[in-house]
């Protein structure tokens, strides 16, 4: 019976939890004096939960595979036929040796994060005399919606298709450091842990300093504490959580619950603009587009090496079984061959190097000014995600339009008809949105679609089941079960 062991340390100037491998999730018992040093002052405090949001940011989460790799290649985002580095993972066959390894170790790193995520919450209330309630509510908070976003993904990627079995196995589900392995839970009960999470998650960030100044950065809440007070759009603030949880529930069918939290954020937007939509020429700028339109980000993480990822992954030097494009006629359609659309033409370009002649990925580049505060920064939460639950949940179909026509014209599309049909139009933007963040193949399992456009061929589509749609568990995993 094989598991892992993670030992955590705590890094005082990295700020970073270290973790190495043996039995899952046992936890060695920490060296005192190091923990003690950890939270020996608030600046400690906030070193240590800083390291969750870089532990967020690695390659095997949210830095890579979770956005712009494994995920986007199962939602048949790029051209991976034949010879290419990936073909396996674009064809579901997750019993060979690179897709195995790609979802162990993302199923690693997740439960990691969760581990450290655990071990904060236990140890700020166990050095509660180094800061105050306050502030350690608004620590706890992020912490806590950070579990319940790493098991929501997990339970998105290795879980049942929810809408066709929600009582099946799927993931177990850690809310403690606990040394022991949890069980695998039905899909359902782990939504309510999930949903339990976010709601204590709400309650410990009642005074996130968003609600107070309405603004997103720049709030002097608090006191001058850059920590709690500045750029709260790069933390997982309180209207991120309330993203996440409007997510949450229309993944588990609850239109009702989706729409009144998305309108009521949306309402909040229009009567204090925390965020705001982002202009066409800030957009399409030729020498600082906003291409990830950060002003409509409640969240997005920052990632000092996604330009090295960049080049890794979309550069025009690299030959076609590595390069992660798409082909011309795939992308035309998904843009309706209209490139007054501002999510076309700043992101997708045929680049004047490298000999390419299709279009290429320049989401992520660089840009001019190094000044801008969106460089660095992958979205994980923003304002068009609650205009598209709301469009789906609508009580009123011509409400939804309406939602929808919104989100079209702040990017540079015309109106649909009244008569349109909503879902399919719901579709057409998330394949248009999303693009680079990791959100479309989980659109389409939530949904259950039983085919979705062949990433890999210039027409036809990809036959979609359970098989295709549900990740194995590692094998550490299922060995540990058994």
């Amino acid at each position: 019976m094989n598991k892992y062991l993670y030992k955590i340390a705590f890094l005082l100037l990295a700020s970073l939890v270290v973790v190495s491998c043996s039995d899952f999730l046992d936890v060695v018992p920490q060296d005192k004096i190091l923990e003690d040093q950890a939270y020996n002052s608030e600046a400690g405090v906030q070193n240590v939960h800083n390291g969750l949001y870089l532990q967020l940011a690695v390659n095997n989460l949210y830095g890579r595979q979770l956005t712009m790799d494994a995920v986007e290649i199962l939602g048949q985002q790029y051209n991976m036929g034949g010879s290419h580095v990936k073909a396996k993972i674009a064809s579901y066959s997750y019993a060979e040796t690179l897709p195995k390894n790609t979802f162990a170790a993302i199923w690693q790193s997740a439960f990691t994060t969760v581990l450290s995520a655990n071990k904060f919450l236990e140890s700020i209330d166990e050095h509660s005399e180094v800061i105050s309630a306050e502030k350690a509510n608004l620590l706890k908070g992020e912490a806590i919606a950070i579990r319940a976003m790493l098991h929501f993904d997990m339970l998105r990627l290795y879980g049942p298709i929810y809408k066709v079995a929600p009582a099946d196995p799927s993931i177990p589900y850690y809310d403690a450091p606990v040394t022991s392995n949890n069980p695998l839970l039905p899909a359902k009960d782990v939504i309510a842990k999930i949903t339990a999470d976010l709601d204590t998650a709400i309650a410990l960030l009642a005074n996130d300093p968003i609600l107070t100044t309405g603004k997103i950065s720049g709030s002097t809440a608090f006191d001058a504490n850059p920590y709690y007070s500045v750029n709260r759009g790069q933390r997982m603030n309180i209207l991120a959580v309330k993203c996440l949880k409007a997510r949450v529930l229309l993944y588990t069918g609850d239109k009702t619950g989706a729409f009144a939290l998305a309108t009521e954020v949306i309402n909040f937007v229009k009567a204090q603009p925390v965020v705001s939509w982002t202009p066409f020429l800030e957009a399409t700028s030729t020498s600082n587009p906003d291409r990830i339109f950060s002003a409509e980000n409640f969240f997005a993480l920052s990632d000092y090496t996604l330009y090295t990822k960049q080049k890794a992954l979309f550069d025009s030097s690299l030959d076609d079984f590595n390069i992660y494009a798409p082909m011309l006629s795939r992308l035309n359609a998904v843009f309706e061959s209209n490139d007054n659309d501002y999510r076309s033409l700043p992101s997708w370009k045929i680049p004047i190097t490298g000999g390419k002649t299709q279009k290429t990925f320049f989401k992520y580049e660089d840009v001019t000014d190094k000044t801008k505060i969106f460089r660095f920064q992958i979205p994980m939460f923003k304002l068009s995600e609650l205009y598209l639950i709301a469009a789906e949940t609508a009580p009123v179909p011509a409400d939804g339009i309406a939602f929808l026509n919104t989100l079209r014209f702040n990017r540079g599309l015309t109106n649909l008809a009244a008569t349109a049909v909503l879902a399919t139009e719901i579709t057409k933007e998330y394949r248009k949105e999303f693009m680079g963040e990791g959100q479309l193949f989980f659109y389409y399992k939530r949904i259950n679609s039983t085919a979705i456009p062949n990433g890999s061929a210039s027409s036809g589509n990809v036959t979609m089941n359970a098989v295709k749609y549900v990740v194995p568990l590692p094998d550490a995993e299922i060995n540990f079960q058994n």
